[in-house]
């Protein structure tokens, strides 16, 4: 049964990203006082009153007139609100009514939505509660989304109008995050998986500012702001952050890359923050569709000439404008999820660790070898003397030979013995 969705709307900075926080308890939303920060429709699935619904942060309407996207986030905004089952309209107490809370009011009443008016910045001297009543959805509800006053009252006013739902099953879905520079075509893809113009895209670097969760039967999808090395304000830094963090919530990563440029450095270092969390990972070359044959052929070769270590990570062609390989590429992501939480057992491990040995002595005693953990594959190894680090690598590879891992960053316990 699909959730009941509710989505807050309002004129910018009117504390509507702030309001979203403090509901889903959790700082996702980019918060400032520059006005048209949000630009995508961040979602989040949360329960309350043993009702569970989708709260939904929009962007501002009629943000400053030099916003490049307005005109896309304008769209994305009256999308949302038309497939949403409840509205909180969210007006500002401190400067009482303005004309677009009037055209808002009559954009709401005209699509004939259930409407809940909501007055932020109770907490103000003097609140301009009664100014409202002209917009025709009788008084405001008083909050202060800052200082968490109202929100209880809020929460029990949603779930009084909303429908009664059935309580969904746990489904073990993949928390999947699509990462990479900007401009790379992350939002691209992650409306080409689901079929459907989730976030907003656009061939201005940064339109992405906060992290994206979509929610399907088999995945956790989160697009995340490009990742770079240099940023010009605090908003773009906040995003970053953001980035870095949904990697750290992923079980496995799509790492997109554009395959019409040649590879970067922090191409390559976006896969070594992946690696480093211990992620899953597949790599996406995009916008192979501004390719030819011959020169798509090159694409994974000249990847592998300049990053060789990243030989177990599967890698695919991929065209999110088109939809060519995108399938693949979820079956991908399905199966590196399996390899990253595989575990072998001792004896198979004491096994192979004894080939080994025999194989190639090493100069220094192995006593004991087993896996202690899944996600990411680590391997503990008891010895005398320290391993170096070239036949780590060594055994790595004959481990993944063996046993597969494919996509998975293998990680090494050494516990020296005296």
């Amino acid at each position: 049964m699909k959730l009941p969705e509710v989505v807050i709307v309002g004129r910018v900075n009117t504390g509507k990203s702030t309001l979203f926080n403090r509901i889903i308890k959790k700082p996702l939303a980019i918060v400032a006082d520059r006005p048209g920060l949000t630009r995508d429709s961040i979602r989040k699935e949360i329960e309350w009153n043993d009702r569970r619904f989708i709260i939904i942060d929009s962007g501002g309407l009629y943000p400053p007139e030099e916003d490049e996207i307005w005109e896309k986030v304008r769209e994305k905004i009256e999308e949302t609100v038309k497939e949403a089952d409840l509205v909180v309209f969210l007006v500002d107490l401190k400067t009482g009514p303005v004309p677009q809370d009037r055209d808002i009011a009559e954009w709401l009443r005209k699509l004939n939505k259930k409407v809940i008016l909501v007055g932020n910045k109770g907490d103000v001297k003097t609140p301009l509660i009664y100014d409202f009543y002209e917009l025709g959805f009788g008084d405001p509800l008083v909050i202060s989304a800052e200082h968490n006053t109202g929100i209880t009252e809020l929460l029990d006013r949603i779930t009084e109008n909303l429908p009664q739902t059935r309580k969904r099953k746990n489904k073990d879905r993949i928390r999947c995050a699509i990462i990479g520079k900007p401009n790379v075509g992350k939002s691209s893809l992650l409306n080409a998986i689901l079929g459907k113009d989730y976030a907003v895209v656009s061939d201005i670097p940064g339109t992405t500012r906060d992290s994206l969760d979509i929610v399907t039967d088999r995945f956790i999808f989160i697009d995340t702001a490009g990742i770079k090395k240099k940023f010009k304000d605090e908003i773009e830094y906040f995003a970053h952050l953001r980035s870095k963090r949904s990697i750290s919530y992923s079980e496995v990563c799509i790492v997109v890359i554009d395959a019409s440029s040649p590879i970067t450095h922090i191409d390559k270092r976006i896969i070594q923050l992946a690696e480093e969390e211990g992620k899953g990972i597949v790599i996406a070359f995009n916008k192979i569709d501004l390719l030819s044959k011959e020169e798509r052929k090159s694409v994974i070769y000249l990847f592998e000439r300049e990053m060789p270590t990243a030989y177990y990570i599967p890698k695919v062609l991929i065209s999110a404008k088109t939809g060519e390989r995108v399938p693949f590429l979820k079956e991908l992501v399905f199966k590196v999820r399996q390899e990253v939480k595989k575990r072998i057992g001792d004896k198979m491990a004491e096994d192979f660790i004894m080939r080994e040995v025999a194989r190639v002595n090493p100069p220094f005693e192995i006593i004991r070898f087993f896996q202690s953990r899944a996600e990411p594959p680590t391997f503990v190894m008891i010895t005398k003397g320290k391993p170096r680090q070239d036949y780590l690598k060594y055994l790595e590879k004959r481990i993944r030979e063996e046993f597969g891992f494919m996509g998975a960053p293998i990680k090494f316990d050494i516990k020296l013995r005296k």
